[in-house]
């Protein structure tokens, strides 16, 4: 059996965590909650619930964050670290479909697919959007491109931690990343969970970025293939 653990990255999650995690121990033995300079409970409530935590006290944004969770695992010889949020839009027991696929077909990136038509308006019609523009620039469907539920293997985390992205746009890097060294992408289908959970990100400043990632991609992914 390959070596995998969970990250969660958390800003501010003190009303979702316990839950989460509490689920999330019945399903892997090592867990790692990397903690984004938040200032209610979540660091306390993680070590009270006897799992790991980094905290640097400071806000840098999910994808530094995710980064830092990943040289973690890296460090500790793990096979792959599996990324899900900690604010509850993720089910923990859904972990087991990542694990089985990757023990199966030993993807480098395993991304899980949300239902778009079971998200909120507000939320189908940007992701809809980004997904088309995403597929298009790289003349490949992608069912999902802004996911938080995956399992990274060792192999991409290497090559990740030399990215630069610390925002949400971190996702997309690593879709782009995969594809230009020539990694096939796998899928499972996740539940489409939205509730209470408020959004970090700055808009426009996400747009822009996007944008920049879709221009990038295009450029790389087309000259890998050809």
């Amino acid at each position: 059996m390959k070596r995998v653990m969970a990250i969660l990255p958390a800003y501010n999650e003190e009303a979702h965590l316990p839950d989460v995690l509490t689920e999330l121990k019945q399903y892997i033995e090592t867990i790692l909650v990397i903690d984004d300079g938040s200032v209610d409970r979540t660091v306390e409530i993680a070590r009270d619930l006897g799992v790991n935590v980094l905290s640097r006290g400071y806000n840098l944004g999910v994808g530094q964050t995710t980064r830092d969770g990943l040289a973690w695992a890296l460090d500790r010889g793990f096979d792959a670290a599996v990324m899900l949020d900690s604010d509850g839009q993720h089910k923990p027991s859904e972990i087991t479909r990542f694990l089985e696929k990757f023990e199966r077909d030993h993807n480098r990136l395993i991304i899980g697919a949300r239902d778009y038509k079971q998200m909120p308006l507000r939320r189908r019609i940007p992701n809809t959007f980004g997904r088309w523009m995403l597929s298009s620039a790289i003349r490949e469907y992608l069912p999902d491109n802004q996911s938080g539920y995956r399992l990274v293997e060792k192999e991409l985390i290497v090559k990740l931690l030399d990215t630069k992205e610390s925002g949400f746009n971190f996702m997309v890097e690593m879709i782009i990343l995969c594809l230009t060294l020539g990694w096939e992408i796998g899928w499972v289908p996740i539940s489409t969970i939205y509730g209470d959970e408020k959004s970090h990100q700055n808009a426009l400043y996400q747009i822009k970025g996007f944008i920049k990632m879709c221009r990038q991609a295009q450029r790389e992914v087309r000259k890998q293939r050809s």
